[in-house]
């Protein structure tokens, strides 16, 4: 989403770290800035690091780590 920053999410949505706790949830992910995708967490790490986001439509299932930068909304 060109012009959308994380401060402006889609639904209003706050940041958060504790990726564990997000399974079931929608959440927005973001990545330096920039919106990626939307999705509902199919599964997260235990320690926080990675999650998957659950296959929608045509898209497929998609993991996502904080390593790389990525940042989750919910």
């Amino acid at each position: 989403m060109v012009g959308t920053s994380p401060s402006q999410t889609l639904a209003g949505r706050g940041p958060r770290s504790d990726w564990a706790r997000l399974t079931g949830h929608t959440v927005e992910v973001w990545l330096s800035g920039e919106h990626i995708m939307t999705g509902v967490v199919e599964q997260a790490a235990d320690d926080d690091s990675v999650l998957w986001i659950a296959a929608a439509g045509n898209s497929t299932r998609r993991l996502f780590d904080k390593a790389t930068g990525y940042r989750i909304r919910a």
